[in-house]
């Protein structure tokens, strides 16, 4: 099979990152920022409304692996691989497409502890649906053939990533770029303030936003955690790595915490990747925000940040976006929530929550068409 680039491996594995010769701990960073204040909810414990969650409702989610192996035609559609993942794509019986990350192992190197952190996974995915997110639609587990597999909503057009960064991707106008931002916050607020629990991202960029085939946001990566397949975590062996969810208690949760805190940095260097079409770290040149400190804080040069792709912008939309872009960047007690973000962005960009969800349309296209040429009047 054709070797893919680490974008488009993150694009194709759509919400479970599979990563080789990890060793079974959390990655260090996640760890020592999460260690004192982040408190983890167990999914088995909590539902979606932050009761007890009847196991009835996640059992609904259990596919047969003869309906996939159907859906992924014989599970002969491979569109992604690593070492210990095989990512499918699919239609189901009712027309919905998937995708489809089967765990590449065998039954005696599935420990009781894997099979425990596969069913946190499936709980803790399960409780979270928004329009933003890459959501799960179902899991399969089988015995003979051994099987576990995460299934996911599929998004047709990949990663944002590629579309700011690869020229062979389709190129993103300033409107619809917009409209991706303000998904992409939908999101990280449905998250940080509509789930109860809470739960943090820990691993936002423009890599972990997926778009659908009318170029609507999508939020997936979150986080990284390791399980190894040996019961023998000293052993180094290839590991079987899991999205971790960092929930945080339903009862006080600190908005004020540093997994928040980190999300809120994270959409900042977001924001002015997508505005400048530069990755956040360039080989031997400086970070993007090093780079761009000296013209946030001038409106007369911030148009020199502007990605020289775009034919037109909106000056008063690029300057909002740079003062939300500052506060984000700024010290960890300053920075504002996710909560008002949005509402910084909604009052700016003048985009529904409805437009910026919606599914490809006429209606849309008009409409997006129709602020790209008033951009280009400003």
């Amino acid at each position: 099979m054709t070797n893919f680039s680490k974008s488009r491996l993150l694009q194709l594995l759509a919400g479970v990152s599979l990563l080789a010769l990890v060793l079974g701990r959390p990655l260090p960073v996640l760890h020592l920022r999460h260690k004192r204040r982040m408190a983890t909810v167990s999914p088995w414990r909590q539902g979606m409304s932050g009761k007890f969650q009847n196991e009835a409702e996640v059992a609904a989610l259990l596919l047969e692996r003869e309906a996939l192996e159907v859906a992924c035609e014989g599970f002969s559609n491979i569109i992604g691989s690593s070492s210990e993942c095989v990512v499918y794509k699919g239609t189901l019986s009712n027309g919905t497409e998937i995708s489809a990350t089967s765990i590449q192992t065998v039954a005696t190197n599935w420990s009781s502890q894997n099979e425990m952190s596969f069913r946190y996974k499936v709980k803790a995915l399960a409780r979270m649906k928004h329009p933003h997110l890459v959501n799960l639609t179902g899991y399969c587990t089988h015995e003979d053939p051994w099987t576990r597999i995460f299934v996911f909503e599929y998004a047709s057009n990949g990663i944002l990533y590629d579309h700011l960064h690869n020229k062979d991707n389709e190129h993103l106008n300033w409107a619809a770029r917009m409209r991706i931002v303000l998904g992409a916050a939908y999101g990280l607020k449905y998250m940080h303030h509509e789930l109860v629990p809470p739960a943090t991202h820990l691993n936002f960029g423009a890599d972990s936003v997926f778009l659908t085939d009318d170029h609507a946001a999508k939020l997936s990566n979150f986080g990284l955690m390791s399980v190894p397949i040996s019961s023998n975590s000293s052993q180094k062996t290839s590991s079987f790595t899991l999205k971790s969810i960092k929930h945080v208690n339903a009862e006080s949760p600190d908005l004020q915490s540093p997994g928040f805190d980190f999300d809120i940095h994270s959409f900042g260097v977001f924001l002015l990747e997508v505005i400048t079409g530069r990755a956040p770290q360039r080989e031997g040149a400086a970070s993007l925000v090093e780079w761009a400190g000296e013209y946030l804080s001038d409106p007369e040069m911030m148009w020199y940040m502007v990605d020289p792709t775009l034919k037109y912008y909106n000056h008063d939309e690029l300057v909002g976006l740079c003062k939300i872009v500052a506060q984000c960047l700024s010290t960890e007690t300053q920075r504002p929530s996710m909560l008002q973000i949005c509402d910084k962005l909604g009052e700016l960009l003048r985009l529904t929550p409805a437009l910026v969800a919606a599914k490809s349309t006429a209606a849309l296209w008009a409409q997006l068409e129709l602020q790209d040429t008033v951009s280009s009047e400003m």
